[in-house]
């Protein structure tokens, strides 16, 4: 029987990061992640090692920890670890808070039994998190923090806090017993006032309503005499109840209140024909931004342009109604389509500006999932036509046969085999009218094309050929460390803004002869037209024009972190890809995210500053 060791969530959590890397990392690459100090990491790693038994975390001077040995006590996947999410803790403490009421670092620290510096390091992400809905954390002398903001702001960030997957944060955590005993009776006079108003809700609509109305009423439900100013007409009509009925009679207008307005909003927006021009011309814009940018054309994609104005319009419907909706998970997203995230933040850019309306990150992940469509359908638009083909092959009939089957079944519409024949006999492939060769052996002929493949006939190596029949050129199955070099890795570079940084790189990839001006040129009109940031302290420039000689990939390490557009950068990644002969582009692109797909990755490459460690995160 295994006996499973007992740790905490943050020693648990180093281990995983340590997990997460193919390389040994620094302790400060390990304290950005977790959120705590170098010498906290420290006292952990020395704990961690004195409670295991079959593995240790090995510290390697000027190099960092690595795991070593066996985890089999641990169980990785164990809840009783992740015994409290501190930020949505602290977050929910400081919004329960009535008027300016304060809350001691300390006090919070206690109930976490986490130090006052953990609390200090949490806040900033808390701080982050409030400020998306205008609501500050401020000081208060000698009694702690507070927040500071409209009521309707606090009222919606914590409506979208609570439908939100990323934190454990309920709606429960924001309502008085009074109101938790009551949501049953609230609901049925929502019901009874939307059937009174004929109003058919969506399920999504209905659900804001009540979580607005349930927040609401539970933090100004003790509020009602004072406030009797500003809740004049409600306070009018129950000044002579008992008090039970008053807190009774309050509830039933303040809902009529609210919905009577809700509709009228509604009603209002519904009418509204004028954002659809913009809508259409958002998405004219987008797809013109998109070719020039990455020459991909999905223009006349109107399935595309259907779905996307579908999309748009309900979410400007929505975010002018104030309705938050639980969307697809944005980190599953990123990490499965990063090349079409990336392209979608063109489209947020564009969107933003016309309609003047704030698209979050999680919203993206949505309109990812409609230019992913979109470029797939571009992929295979092309009406195909019915190529000839030779197979050269020197590793026996069995094999050549099989090959041909294979290719056959797969190509069946688009594909003709003319011929398999030998190697000796390659001089009189000439003579026979085909559109390319397909060859096992390492071959090249003056007028033909060959696609160079192996004898076991690899999914890649099929993708080759489809791409062919599909734009009739020769793809390359481009590996990231092949496109790495020494004289490109830029280390220490002390730069100030992002268009010295790019300046700086592209005029090296110029002077190496890899990219003429032209390319430069477009890798500062790409970022014109949508931020390559893609977080985690990480910019991937790329850009669609001009001409790539040779493709290859440069990589700057900046001295300090500086400001790109969103947040700060300091791990540049820029792409000087030939995507017209590149098998799979997106793929590639996959790959590269995967290296840095957290904050722990990327500081451990820039602590490292290895040209031999980086490339080898990419050899297989």
């Amino acid at each position: 029987m295994r006996i499973m060791i007992n740790i905490t969530s943050r020693q648990l959590n180093i281990i995983k990061t340590l997990l997460s890397s193919n390389e040994a990392m620094s302790s400060i690459a390990i304290s950005q992640a977790i959120g705590c100090s170098t010498k906290t990491i420290q006292s952990e790693i020395k704990y961690i090692n004195k409670v295991i038994k079959k593995g240790k975390i090995v510290s390697t001077r000027g190099v960092g920890y690595k795991i070593e040995g066996s985890l089999e006590e641990i169980d990785l996947n164990e809840d009783i670890y992740n015994d409290i999410d501190r930020v949505g803790y602290i977050i929910k403490e400081l919004l329960n808070l009535k008027n300016e009421d304060a809350i001691k670092l300390e006090d919070l620290a206690d109930s976490m039994y986490v130090s006052v510096s953990t609390v200090k390091n949490d806040l900033k992400e808390v701080k982050e998190i409030l400020n998306d809905y205008n609501i500050k954390v401020a000081t208060k002398h000698k009694q702690g923090i507070l927040i500071l903001g409209r009521e309707k702001d606090i009222v919606a960030c914590i409506s979208d806090l609570c439908i939100k997957k990323e934190n454990d944060l309920s709606i429960n955590d924001f309502l008085k017993p009074s109101i938790k005993n009551d949501i049953f009776s609230i609901k049925k006079m929502i019901l009874d006032i939307l059937n009174d108003e004929k109003m058919i809700l969506t399920d999504i609509e209905f659900k804001n309503i009540l979580n607005f109305i349930l927040i609401s009423l539970s933090r100004n439900i003790d509020e009602i005499y004072e406030k009797g100013s500003r809740l004049n007409v409600i306070y009018e009509k129950i000044k002579t109840l008992s008090p039970k009925d008053k807190i009774l009679k309050f509830k039933k207008e303040y809902i009529r209140k609210y919905i009577l307005d809700y509709k009228n909003r509604r009603n209002n927006i519904l009418k509204d024909n004028e954002h659809k021009e913009l809508i259409l011309k958002s998405i004219k814009e987008f797809t013109q931004n998109l070719k020039t940018a990455t020459s991909i054309d999905i223009i006349e994609d109107k399935i595309f342009e259907e779905c996307l104005y579908n999309h748009i319009n309900n979410l400007y419907k929505r975010t002018k109604l104030g309705i938050n909706q639980n969307l697809i998970g944005l980190n599953d997203i990123k990490i499965k389509y990063p090349f079409a995230f990336e392209l979608a933040k063109i489209a947020k850019k564009t969107i933003e500006k016309n309609l003047d309306i704030d698209i979050s990150e999680e919203e993206i992940s949505n309109i990812a999932l409609h230019v992913g469509g979109a470029i797939e359908r571009a992929s295979h638009s092309k009406e195909r036509r019915v190529l000839k083909t030779i197979i050269v092959c020197t590793s026996g009939i069995g094999t050549s046969m099989l090959i041909k089957s294979k290719l056959e079944n797969i190509f069946k519409d688009n594909l003709q085999i003319v011929k398999i024949i030998p190697s000796y006999l390659v001089e009189y492939i000439n003579a026979i009218e085909v559109d390319f060769v397909i060859s096992t052996v390492p071959l090249q002929l003056e007028n033909i094309p060959v696609i160079n493949i192996s004898a076991m006939l690899t999914e890649k190596e099929v993708k080759m050929i489809e791409k062919y029949i599909e734009t009739g050129n020769i793809y390359i199955d481009l590996q990231i460390d092949s496109l790495l070099e020494p004289d490109l890795f830029f280390i220490d570079l002390d730069l100030k803004t992002k268009e010295d940084v790019i300046n700086y790189m592209a005029d090296k990839l110029i002077e190496y002869k890899y990219i003429d001006n032209d390319t430069k040129h477009s890798y500062i009109e790409r970022e014109e037209i949508a931020t390559t940031e893609i977080g985690n302290m990480v910019a991937i420039p790329h850009g669609a024009n001009g001409i790539i000689y040779e493709s290859k990939i440069a990589i700057g390490i900046l001295k300090n972190p500086i400001d790109w557009e969103i947040g700060q950068v300091r791990l540049v990644i820029m792409l000087a890809i030939d995507k017209d002969i590149t098998l799979d582009y997106e793929e590639l692109f996959l790959s590269i995210y995967k290296r840095i797909d957290s904050i722990a990755k990327v500081i451990n490459i820039c602590e490292n500053k290895s040209f031999e460690k980086f490339s080898n995160m990419f050899k297989r």
